[in-house]
């Protein structure tokens, strides 16, 4: 049982095996002299399993496993088929008792029922060992479930209506059922050998301990630190509904196509007129762009320096504010002589960039990431919550647009970063749209707070 297997005949089976080596069962028959039969591996078994639905013949199929099995001597498939019934239970009972590991289940009756009971014997090893590893996997994606699902209570009252379906732990719950269902469907694809499937299933293990969980704990973490934040605007849209009677998907609603999100320090008065002008017939654009341009800009831009003042504490922001007083500075010099904005947009855009990199570096994330990538992670980042989600929608979706040189944009709009960057949009002067990315980057310091 020590001696070990020739590399040359591991090459041949195409299989890695074990550490452990296993010698070869070794029979003398009057017909053939001495028969060799290499040790049972992994891709042998993956053999047996295919042969057992291809082979319908008890005998027929003990001969197809023992053929596979034989290193010597060399010999065809048709000499080795004229083998006696009687010398092929002799080969099949030496190598039962030789390879006992695989041969378990193996019972002994009588001479007319062997080549019935070699069979069995591989088909109730087989399943016995999908069932040992069905009784580890399957547990393992029961307990996930259940951290998913008490992540989800715990915190429903934050995500308001739960996980939808294209949030991240329901796109996770829905991965984990599908390993689920077709391992329980596959039975490993017998198309696979068990010891790299074996591997495959010990990796996951490795996957749920060593990824998973943590990034629960990040979730966690960020519900637990966001839950003031979350607090707020949901305090804030209770009382405009309470006082106004406008429902918030209705404010949504017109914020969106006019392109603007609000911020909890906006009073709620401003929201209310922004609803109630958009809800009038025809293209209210330039009223609305109005509301926000008179409230920021009002005492010489005093709105927009307290919605900055708040960034000071952010470990992100506080290096550049002295960038964004300068912006204002900028506009509160302006007075009519020049436009403030051409200036003070591409620098804000190059910020929103800087802090967006930073950002996701801090959370794993390579700024060389691909858009899905990193958009799908920030769109993460407001769990659903409508009006975070508006917010998103204008930085991802409008600032960040997919642009290509000379070709006009999916959804028309002057304040995109590729076009305004690249010298492409030379429209996008307009004080509405410095608003904007000033509230752009509030979204981000609520994020990064």
């Amino acid at each position: 049982m020590n001696s070990r297997i020739k590399k040359s005949e591991r090459k041949n089976d195409n299989i890695i095996t074990s550490e452990l080596d296993y010698s070869n069962t070794k029979v003398k028959l009057k017909s053939l002299g001495t028969v060799e039969l290499k040790c049972i591996s992994c891709g042998d078994i993956k053999f047996y399993v295919e042969n057992l639905s291809k082979v319908k013949n008890d005998r027929e199929y003990v001969f197809r496993v023992l053929y596979h099995q034989v290193i010597s001597p060399k010999i065809s498939l048709t000499k080795f088929s004229n083998i006696t019934s009687n010398e092929l239970i002799k080969l099949a009972r030496e190598f039962v008792g030789h390879e006992r590991h695989a041969f378990k289940y193996f019972k002994e009756t009588n001479e007319t029922e062997f080549f019935t009971n070699f069979r069995e014997a591989i088909k109730t090893y087989y399943k016995k060992l999908i069932k040992n590893l069905q009784d580890v996997f399957e547990p393992m994606i029961e307990s996930s479930k259940k951290v998913f699902e008490k992540f989800n209570i715990q915190y429903g009252d934050i995500t308001k209506q739960g996980f939808d379906s294209t949030s991240y732990i329901t796109e996770a719950l829905k991965e984990i059922s599908t390993i689920a269902e077709e391992f329980k469907e596959s039975q490993l694809r017998i198309a696979e050998s068990l010891k790299p499937a074996i591997e495959q299933y010990q990796q996951i293990s490795r996957i749920f301990s060593e990824i998973l969980t943590p990034q629960i704990n990040i979730w966690k973490n960020w519900a637990e630190q966001n839950r003031i934040i979350f607090g707020r605007h949901i305090k804030f849209w209770q009382t405009f509904q309470n006082q106004y009677k406008i429902s918030g998907q209705e404010a949504i609603k017109i914020l969106r196509k006019y392109k603007w999100f609000i911020s909890p320090s906006l009073p709620i008065n401003i929201v209310f007129e922004v609803v109630k002008t958009g809800s009038k017939d025809g293209n209210q654009r330039k009223a609305i762009n109005r509301l926000f341009i008179d409230y920021f800009s009002s005492n010489n831009f005093k709105n927009l320096e307290l919605l900055i003042e708040e960034w000071k504490t952010n470990n992100i922001f506080r290096s550049r504010m002295k960038i964004f007083k300068d912006c204002i500075l900028v506009m509160r010099n302006a007075k009519g002589k020049y436009n403030s904005s051409n200036l003070v947009i591409p620098t804000l855009i190059s910020q929103i960039d800087g802090i967006r990199i930073e950002f996701m570096d801090q959370n794993g994330l390579s700024f060389r990431d691909r858009d899905n990538v990193w958009k799908g992670w920030f769109k993460g980042q407001t769990l659903n919550q409508d009006f975070f989600d508006l917010a998103n929608d204008i930085f991802l979706n409008i600032l960040f647009q997919k642009s290509q040189p000379g070709r006009p944009l999916e959804t028309p709009f002057t304040l995109n970063r590729h076009k305004i960057m690249h010298g492409e949009c030379l429209s996008y002067g307009r004080v509405d749209n410095t608003i904007r990315a000033f509230l752009i980057l509030d979204l981000l310091a609520t994020l990064s707070n």
